[in-house]
């Protein structure tokens, strides 16, 4: 990914907590037949090393039966993103451009079938996503519907070997562009150009 200096991104802390609150990614392997690509919620921990993505798939998703801990896979994070208007700048001249977040991720993945392993995994994917919500609390039929499940899924982890993370949030212009930015999709209305203002409020933006 090419990433210009102004926009890598290499706190961990602040790669974990994106990569956690975006929640979902594309998760790309080669293959005999081409690139194989799925498209799942992810949960990530950077607890050693560069950290762990685990999920689970389909068992009819034969994406699983590439994972072999040998050959390197991708995940790819795509945060929220939106158009950036040369109207919104002071200083001119200036061109329309794309303001985003994402995170790629690669390493070795491998398939996991341990009911009591997916039992956990299932388990920590739903509380950390039912927190906030209402009462955070599961329905009296989760744990039958959960067992009946786990037989029609497959679990993975990928040991993360390297990152890449790029922040493009203009942050090559002034702090008088940037705050305009803001402003503006700030007050768009729209959701995706809302989480982008967001993102660059809490990465130094005004």
């Amino acid at each position: 990914m090419y990433i210009p200096r102004w926009n890598k991104v290499e706190d961990a802390e602040t790669i974990r907590r994106f990569v956690s609150d975006v929640g979902f990614g594309a998760l790309v392997s080669p293959s005999d037949a081409g690139l194989k690509v799925s498209h799942l919620p992810l949960l990530y921990v950077n607890s050693s090393g560069e950290g762990v993505i685990s999920g689970h798939m389909a068992k009819g998703n034969d994406h699983w039966k590439v994972f072999d801990n040998e050959q390197e896979s991708i995940v790819i994070i795509q945060g929220p993103n939106a158009y950036v208007s040369p109207e919104w700048y002071k200083d001119q001249p200036a061109v329309p451009t794309w303001n985003y977040g994402v995170v790629h991720m690669r390493g070795t993945v491998t398939a996991i079938h341990d009911d009591e392993w997916l039992v956990q995994h299932v388990d920590e994917l739903v509380d950390f996503h039912e927190t906030g919500i209402g009462e955070g609390s599961k329905e009296a039929s989760y744990d039958e519907i959960r067992t009946k499940m786990l037989g029609g899924i497959v679990g993975f982890q990928m040991t993360v070997e390297s990152i890449e993370a790029k922040f493009k949030l203009s942050q090559n212009r002034s702090d008088e562009d940037r705050t305009g930015v803001i402003e503006a999709l700030g007050a768009s209305g729209d959701g995706q150009s809302v989480a982008v203002a967001d993102l660059m409020r809490e990465n130094g933006a005004s």
